[in-house]
């Protein structure tokens, strides 16, 4: 390889190398807190004054999630922290209501959620629903 080429392919790694990161998830409580991640985590944009409140935990196969309002139980499922050079993103899947989410909304509400982390706080939306919620 010549001189010109081998600079060039150097070149090519380090402009490309953020491009090529991949993202590294967390996989307990115990390393969320490790990297300064919240677990607890409450809603601010709330219009009835009853913030959503979301707890991440230790599952039988990663993290979950759990959300409850006004000490009522409203969402469960699988909770995901990857990070992928600056940025920590969360990921809510594989969401379940119950019946005390109002029938409208539990119909609009995704079965996944996802945003980053900018300053302990998230801004999640999906359908009609938007909430930004801040760690405690």
């Amino acid at each position: 390889m010549s001189p010109t080429n081998l600079r060039l392919l150097v070149c090519l790694v380090m402009l490309g190398g953020p491009t090529l990161a991949h993202a590294t998830c967390l996989t307990s409580v115990t390393e969320l807190k490790a990297e300064g991640i919240k677990t607890n985590w409450q809603e601010t944009t709330m219009d009835d004054g009853k913030p959503l409140k979301i707890v991440i935990a230790d599952g039988a196969n990663g993290l979950i999630y759990s959300a409850s309002k006004a000490g009522e139980p409203w969402l469960t499922g699988d909770a995901a922290f990857c990070r992928s050079g600056d940025t920590t993103t969360v990921t809510l899947d594989n969401t379940k209501a119950t019946e005390n989410v109002p029938l409208v909304t539990r119909m609009a509400l995704p079965s996944t959620l996802s945003a980053p982390i900018v300053n302990d706080e998230i801004r999640l939306a999906g359908g009609a629903w938007r909430g930004t919620f801040v760690g405690r």
